[in-house]
């Protein structure tokens, strides 16, 4: 009978999860999301605390249009993602003593690959809140993902719009600032915030935008009809 697990089985395990998980990250690359799901279960019956698998199916099932199912797996991620900073964060404190400060940063430092996962988690869960037409929940996950790094372009972008589609244009304009200070020559933000600058009744600021749009990118066909609608309202104001 054994009582106990030999010393480094449950070090082993934790490797075997480690390339159960690559399995599942290398089908995701190449859009193999039914495939990918398999691998990750079985990184979860090696390791049932990954939050990196959790996130990997989570992926997965939000691009097999499965909201629901990834929602779950988003939301234990980052459960467990939780978990484990409260916990390195405790080590950090706990090592902060006399003779030992200098063991703390250690401690601190392990958490950051994890923030990365934690990012992932959070923008895929917002994006998977905007396809179900969630969108307050997600501009919320959007703002996590921000809390991580704020110069993540794609997380201001589609936080502008989703505050459009909320009907929040001025929070949405300064959304797409976000990301044209990152990005000047982005020609979508400049779209969708000379959208909100309709909304806002700034008519020549918007055909500003539209009109930056177009000279990035001349195939841009929205900005392209944008500029021609606007040139009509834009004759009728200075007629009056």
């Amino acid at each position: 009978m054994v009582l106990f697990d030999r010393p480094g089985k449950k070090k082993e395990a934790l490797l075997d999860a480690s390339a159960l998980e690559a399995k599942g990250d290398e089908c995701i690359s190449r859009g193999d999301f039914k495939a990918a799901i398999t691998w990750f279960d079985k990184a979860l019956d090696k390791d049932p605390g990954s939050p990196h698998a959790y996130s990997g199916k989570g992926l997965a099932l939000k691009n097999l249009g499965k909201n629901p199912e990834s929602l779950a797996c988003y939301n234990k991620a980052l459960e467990l993602l939780k978990g484990q900073d409260d916990l390195w964060h405790k080590n950090g404190a706990r090592l902060k003593v006399p003779g030992k400060s200098r063991e703390a940063p250690t401690s601190f430092d392990t958490a950051l690959p994890k923030d990365l996962v934690s990012a992932d988690a959070w923008y895929d869960k917002a994006v998977t809140y905007g396809s179900m037409g969630d969108y307050q929940k997600a501009v919320d996950s959007f703002d996590n993902v921000l809390e991580f790094n704020p110069d993540n372009a794609d997380a201001w972008y589609n936080k502008g719009r989703a505050l459009g589609k909320l009907g929040k244009f001025i929070r949405a304009v300064e959304c797409f600032d976000h990301v044209l200070a990152l990005n000047p020559d982005n020609a979508d933000a400049l779209y969708n915030k000379g959208i909100s600058l309709i909304q806002l009744r700034k008519i020549p600021e918007a055909y500003a935008c539209f009109e930056r749009a177009v000279s990035l990118n001349p195939r841009h066909q929205k900005a392209v009809a944008g500029m021609k609608d606007l040139t009509t309202v834009l004759d009728q104001m200075r007629k009056k």
